[in-house]
């Protein structure tokens, strides 16, 4: 029909009325067309400088992402002579420069003991017998055992399913606790050799326990049933640095020299090694330096985007010239620079103080002799004003935990609880026969049999039951043995849950507490062996005392406390710092926090504010975005407007047209009528 329409226009005028009204529509929607697409080409030119303006500050991240890094300054060169007696095998930031001499005197060694070589076993795949293993780590001296109750015990099930020299073998690696062990061919048979850590006081005792099939016992070695062969003692390293001595339990040595990590390879008495540790500045100095030159090349950036040369017609115009969002985020980056930093006190509070100063122009340059006297005199400073830095007035309050984004300033802690350990203490002392009151010794070596069994509970959880074995000279002994197989339980262990045991030799009594600070730390002796309770062990005779969680005020608002930990209320601008309370906090009376963010965090918080998902430049693109949106529905109006125009236009051409046709119609009957008149006229 439309064609019909279309076809019919001009059809009596002889005028192209199709493409008149094409041309009235053109004329009629150019002033909106042309509205629309400035506004389009703004829009896209806006968030085109706004993704400029996110690259060029993400540069700057960039920079600041080393800056904020403490390592960056705390670079560190080692030297040392070409020798076979040690080799450094790290340097971290936290090495101390100096001059260190270091003479080996002796190498660690690893206690190792294998199935006894007069009864070999046929091949790998040989059933030992059925049981349980029990290791602990100690001191073998004499025939006597002395546990290591700083290492936990541990149990391997054997049954028919691992019950091979194989299957123990794999058993004991599986358990990954410290030992070894290894199936040797010797030539003439097998036999299983069992490895424990270097140290010594980290010597093996295996206890067993006997089941069906009998033979396990075969790989017992405690106190009078010593049925395995000692291949090697184990034995502490010896070392003297700078004439002092000093033994450590391995030849990897990362404690010995701070931040210097080495290895021991060979003893050499009265040989040193000559180890120099200095600082390198150098990285430190050079990052400063690229700061500067991305910070200059944001400036340019971003003045090309906001800035106009009104002397010259010609000359661009930035692209967020009107843009005041934009201008106030770079405003934001701008006076960032000339900040004094919170929390910093002494000469070095702003980038001024080391030389680095601001231009006429915006853009920072450097005083090279102000700048080279702070980093070769005055570095640390140097490295406190780029980096966060965080103190405690009082050693008893620790900062655990500094967030970014913690506000920075000075803030009291006032501790009016302290946190407390739960524990468990003996009721009654030792009544063990051979015991030597207040002596801390037995008259006779204390032979622990089936009767010295037990079970506690540590902050909830059940240990399996526990079994004392072995030989005890002293309480000392019975003391750390019992902290080795406690801490050793796989219930407990598996939980994280453990305890320190004590012994007062002034009233002959034991002590279990939670290693676990707060309400939920405790302990309890749930059962309780005949031997146990001549050691005053007894279920029925102890005082338990659970935890206590800390309670203080941080910047003079209730804090929380969970454990030791105190943390700042939530939503709080403190939040992020986590402070360690230890006991004794609440007669510190009012101790003081101090923390800075440093220049590198201040500045990297206002880039995140720009930069994060939904920050500012998201938010300003996503306006764009949605008004170029409104300009698309806006064109779809206009067309929709100019269809309903052409529409009109073309109804008043075909009336036109119409019209035309009729008075061209009557035109040419009038024209006939007169043609005839004549003849009507002769004929008249």
């Amino acid at each position: 029909m439309s064609d019909n329409i279309i076809s019919s226009l001009g059809a009596g005028s002889g005028i192209n009325t199709s493409q008149l009204a094409d041309d009235l529509i053109s004329i009629e929607r150019s002033g909106t067309d042309e509205i629309l697409d400035n506004r389009q080409q703004k829009y896209e030119s806006q968030i085109s400088g706004y993704g400029a303006l996110r690259s060029a500050m993400t540069s700057i991240q960039d920079n600041l992402s080393l800056l904020v890094d403490s390592d960056t300054f705390n670079g560190r060169n080692v030297s040392f002579p070409t020798t076979d007696i040690l080799t450094p095998t790290s340097v971290s930031a936290e090495a101390l420069a100096g001059e260190y001499s270091v003479e080996v005197t002796a190498l660690a060694a690893s206690h190792s003991l294998s199935s006894d070589d007069a009864a070999l076993y046929s091949d790998a795949d040989s059933v030992v017998g059925n049981g349980t293993l029990t290791f602990s780590f100690g001191d073998w001296d004499g025939g006597a055992f002395t546990a290591n109750g700083t290492k936990e015990s541990q149990v391997i099930t054997i049954d028919d399913s691992n019950n091979t020299l194989t299957g123990i073998r794999d058993a004991i690696n599986s358990a990954d606790f410290g030992v070894q062990a290894a199936v040797i061919n010797t030539g003439s048979g097998y036999q299983l050799q069992m490895t424990g850590p270097s140290g010594a006081n980290n010597e093996i005792e295996v206890v067993v326990s006997e089941g069906a099939p009998a033979g396990l016992s075969a790989l017992a070695y405690n106190v009078g049933n010593l049925n395995m062969d000692e291949n090697q003692t184990g034995a502490d390293a010896a070392l003297k640095v700078n004439g002092l001595s000093i033994t450590r339990e391995s030849n990897q040595l990362d404690d010995v020299i701070t931040g210097l990590e080495f290895t021991l390879n060979n003893a050499s008495i009265g040989e040193t090694v000559a180890i120099t540790i200095t600082e390198d500045k150098s990285l430190g100095e050079q990052t400063i330096r690229d700061f500067i030159e991305g910070y200059n090349s944001f400036l340019t950036t971003a003045e090309s985007l906001t800035g106009s040369d009104t002397s010259d017609e010609d000359a661009s115009v930035g692209s967020l010239v009107t843009d005041a969002s934009a201008k106030s985020m770079i405003n934001q980056v701008r006076n960032s620079i000339s900040t004094t930093i919170t929390g910093l006190s002494g000469n070095y509070t702003a980038l001024a103080n080391i030389g680095i100063q601001t231009e006429l122009d915006g853009s920072l340059s450097i005083d090279e002799d102000q700048f080279q006297s702070s980093i070769d005199n005055n570095f640390s400073e140097v490295v406190s004003l780029f980096t966060a830095s965080s103190s405690s007035s009082n050693s008893l309050i620790d900062i655990v935990k500094v967030s970014p984004t913690t506000k920075a300033g000075e803030f009291d802690v006032v501790v009016t609880t302290d946190p407390a350990k739960g524990d468990w203490v003996a009721d009654n002392a030792i009544s063990e026969g051979t015991y030597v009151a207040g002596t801390d010794s037995f008259s006779s070596t204390l032979t622990a049999d089936g009767t010295y069994t037990f079970k506690v509970t540590v902050d909830g959880t059940s240990s399996d039951t526990i079994t004392l074995t072995g030989g005890f000279d002293t309480a000392e002994e019975v003391r750390a043995k019992l902290q080795s197989l406690i801490n050793g339980d796989t219930n407990l262990s598996g939980v994280g849950a453990a305890v320190d045991v004590a012994f007062d030799s002034a009233t002959d009594k034991f002590t279990f507490t939670s290693r676990s600070y707060g309400s939920s730390s405790n302990v309890s002796v749930t059962e309780s062996g005949a031997g146990m309770i001549a050691l005053g062990v007894d279920k029925d005779n102890g005082t338990a005392t659970g935890g206590t969680d800390v309670v203080g005020t941080i910047d003079g608002v209730d804090a929380f406390g969970s454990g030791n930990i105190l943390l700042p209320e939530l939503g709080s601008e403190l939040a992020g710092l986590s402070l360690s309370i230890s006991p004794g906090a609440t007669a510190a009376s009012t101790v003081t926090i101090t923390h800075s963010r440093g220049f590198s965090n201040e500045l990297n918080n206002i880039l995140d504010a720009f930069l994060a998902n939904n920050g500012l430049i998201d938010t300003r693109e996503d306006t764009l975005n949605d008004r170029l949106d409104d300009i698309e529905e806006d064109r779809e109006d206009l067309d929709t407007r100019m269809e309903v125009r052409r529409a009109q236009l073309q109804a008043q051409f075909i009336a036109m047209e119409q019209i035309i046709a009729s008075l061209n119609s009557t035109s040419d009957s009038l024209g006939g009528l007169v043609d005839r008149l004549p003849f009507t006229s002769s004929s008249n």
